[in-house]
């Protein structure tokens, strides 16, 4: 039994905070065991097999149908593969033959063939065939726990605030304990682009992935989860305790409802000026609703979603269904749809483009999708033919120059054409806008602003390629920083640039959401701040606090420090002073 205090560091897949006492999940299954049986059993336990794989099907598409309400179609798409893989023709073919040739039981022909067929996809440096083993595996379970009949379990239960701890989590799994209440998921195994992530996301439940043993957590330890910050506390200190349940209150999943509470949106500062908030999506879920309800519009919303869920890429009618979808939804406001932004480290169908040593640096977001014209114009008449209601615009990932713009600008222009030769209706004005995310673009920002409708920048990626330090490495965290001047540099650079030029300009990175920043960007003029929707509450409150006039003069004093540590105590100052009014 652990008593002391251990921090754990990993990675948050999921964000929010979370606050209870751990529930462990201990990995590995006991083994199936091997049955000779005699050639007049052999017809009964392949009768078993397709019984079992009928209730599993069945199982699975209870599932999907209920995916499909609580979060939405596109991500209930995830359990199409494992209906697939449950329904695999010819696998079945394989275990029947086995179980005939062999004569042993039925569910340990089918856990050793699966056992084959998951080693190497595990071992495959492909996080798609990684991706493909644990759906494999998640299937595998559900059918040799009804080829068991002596499986009958009570029903599971868990106490009030149970955070799960477990070696992996499938996305039924996550669905499953989100109805039992468990509030968050600490895990050895998943990708942020994982199913089980995925899900997660879309349910507001925050998970952290790290490296751990089972010895560093025991059942009824308290725990601290914090998918914001990728970390997680074992028997936390009561300082520990107290801190976090302030900064709860602050962040996290429960804040989205008080979205409602707020007196006005967009915000006021003290001198009257409007400061436009907008969210950040990602997946399809129960944030939307009050997103609509208060009328916030969608600065950034990721569609590679459709991607990485379907191993695929989805077709015009699938992205038109979904974007319509969208776009009804937010009737009242305006939603921006970033194109796909995929490098080669997450491509899953063979041939599309050869794997990279360095994908950060290789052909990803717009280079990929220039590459691939026929997918791009694919995504773009989805996206025009949903347009029709005037309130989508168009974002273009990882511009780095001019030429990339008019390519694509040309591509937009050429669909425009198809569309009005085919009738089809669609908003001949729509905004078209690009991400600003790499130095090259904001050094070149007076000749880009000329180009589009719009800018937002990215300050995540923005910040990893200035400072040169990979965001998710733990060894040069200490590096990573958007208060970096150089960033700050290029981020004012843009701005003044877009001011020049007429147009308007957001950030849409995670600093967008951050309040210590809040009154840099008001001062610099920043036309609107997209974050993770469960930042806004915080950001609104701040906002009346600042006078827009006077942060112009911070300004000028921050862009002069010569550190990330001199920008940052100087926005500390000046928050401190700001609390005391």
């Amino acid at each position: 039994m652990l008593k002391g205090r251990r921090v754990i560091r990993g990675i948050g897949v999921s964000s929010g905070i979370v606050m209870g006492t751990a529930r462990v999940i201990f990995p590995g299954e006991k083994k199936v065991p091997e049955v000779a049986i005699p050639p007049s059993r052999v017809q009964a336990e392949i009768a078993s097999l397709e019984r079992a794989v009928a209730r599993t099907v069945e199982e699975l598409t209870r599932l999907r149908e209920s995916a499909g309400k609580r979060i939405g179609g596109p991500v209930a798409k995830i359990f199409d593969a494992q209906l697939l893989i449950a329904s695999d023709y010819e696998f079945l073919q394989q275990v029947k033959e086995q179980i005939v040739s062999r004569r042993r039981n039925a569910g340990y022909i089918y856990s050793k063939l699966v056992g084959d067929t998951t080693l190497q996809l595990r071992r495959s440096p492909d996080e798609y065939m990684r991706q493909m083993a644990v759906d494999i595996e998640a299937v595998a379970k559900r059918v040799v726990s009804h080829l068991n009949r002596h499986r009958r379990r009570p029903q599971v239960k868990f106490t009030a605030n149970t955070i799960l701890v477990g070696k992996l989590f499938t996305a039924a799994e996550v669905m499953n304990y989100r109805n039992l209440k468990a509030l968050g998921l600490l895990t050895n195994e998943g990708g942020r682009n994982s199913h089980m992530a995925m899900i997660a996301r879309s349910l507001m439940m925050p998970v952290v992935v790290a490296d751990f043993t089972w010895s560093d957590v025991s059942n009824g330890s308290r725990i601290i989860l914090d998918g914001t910050n990728d970390v997680a506390i074992i028997n936390p200190n009561q300082t520990d305790w107290t801190d976090y349940q302030k900064l709860r209150k602050r962040q996290g999943p429960a804040l989205i409802t008080r979205i409602k509470k707020l007196p006005q949106i967009p915000p006021v500062t003290k001198d009257g000026k409007e400061v436009p908030v907008a969210a950040n999506l990602e997946l399809p879920g129960p944030v939307e609703d009050v997103l609509c309800e208060r009328r916030i519009p969608i600065g950034l919303y990721r569609t590679e979603f459709m991607y990485l869920q379907a191993n695929h890429f989805p077709t015009e009618e699938e992205q038109f269904d979904y974007y319509s979808r969208i776009a009804e939804k937010f009737a009242k406001t305006e939603v921006i749809l970033r194109t796909f932004d995929l490098g080669s480290d997450k491509f899953k169908e063979d041939g599309l483009l050869e794997r990279e040593d360095n994908p950060a640096l290789g052909l990803r977001g717009i280079r990929s999708m220039l590459e691939m014209p026929d997918i791009f114009k694919q995504q773009v008449r989805a996206i025009l033919r949903a347009s029709t209601g005037g309130n989508i615009k168009l974002m273009l990932p990882m511009i780095s120059d001019s030429t990339e713009v008019d390519r694509a600008k040309k591509l937009i222009a050429l669909v425009k054409y198809e569309l009005r030769k085919e009738r089809i209706p669609f908003d001949p004005d729509m905004k078209v806008g690009i991400m600003v995310e790499v130095p090259s673009a904001a050094l070149m920002a007076d000749q880009l602003a000329k180009r589009v409708d719009f800018m937002s920048l990215g300050t995540n990626d923005l910040t990893q390629y200035t400072i040169s330090a990979d965001r998710n490495n733990q060894r040069v965290a200490s590096l990573y920083t958007p208060y970096h001047p150089s960033v700050l540099q290029l981020v004012k650079m843009t701005v003044d640039a877009c001011h020049r030029a007429g147009i308007p300009v957001s950030i849409c990175g995670e600093v967008a959401g951050d309040p210590l920043a809040l009154p840099l960007f008001i001062g610099m003029g920043v036309d609107s701040l997209s974050m993770n929707p469960a930042k806004i509450f915080d950001l609104c409150r701040q906002v009346k606090k600042i006078d827009s006039n006077l942060v112009k003069h911070l300004v000028g004093s921050v862009m002069a420090s010569g550190s990330p540590q001199a920008v940052i105590r100087k926005l500390q100052s000046y928050r401190s002073a700001l609390d005391k009014n």
